[in-house]
């Protein structure tokens, strides 16, 4: 019954990550990003290559995250994508983590596929529910182990081939 409450609550502050931190921002463009201040500019440059945007738009669900559900980010990752990239982390018994991927807006959808390496072999965990440009999946292993992050870029906006992409790991 307790692991079926600390399910609902992380499904709901999910769907309030989605609904809030991210809905709350201005719209997506090359030009002028989600989180523009005086202080940066979160546009994009003439090539189209600055991670400038992926930042902005991963500024509020990090402020959200921390500040919000108090918990720890342990690790960000910002990088570019054309189909899919992986990254790995060691996940430990005791901890309830969140992974959270967003696209920038050359993004459409986007989705993480968790796996767990168990006995020479990558074992399939659970997907995200990936409908647009934000994806997450949570883990709280039974044991320390080895998991891979799988990031998929399944559409892209009309006229791109490739954007930028963070992973966020919480606990």
């Amino acid at each position: 019954m307790k692991k079926l409450f600390i399910l609902t609550v992380l499904t709901i502050a999910a769907l309030f990550i989605k609904a809030h931190a991210i809905a709350q921002s201005e719209s997506r463009t090359p030009a002028k990003s989600a989180s523009s201040t005086k202080s940066f500019d979160f546009s994009d440059n003439k090539k189209a290559t600055s991670m400038m945007p992926i930042m902005g738009d991963a500024l509020p669900v990090i402020q959200y995250i921390e500040d919000t559900m108090n918990v720890e980010i342990v690790r960000i990752e910002y990088d570019l994508i054309f189909d899919k990239k992986v990254t790995y982390r060691t996940l430990y018994k005791g901890w309830k983590y969140g992974i959270v991927v967003i696209g920038d807006y050359r993004i459409k959808k986007i989705n993480v596929h968790l796996y767990k390496y168990v006995n020479k072999d990558w074992q399939f965990v659970r997907s995200g529910k990936g409908e647009d440009y934000f994806s997450m999946v949570n883990e709280e292993p039974l044991e320390k182990g080895d998991y891979l992050m799988q990031i998929t870029a399944d559409e892209f906006e009309e006229g791109y081939k490739a954007g930028h992409y963070a992973i966020i790991i919480y606990h």
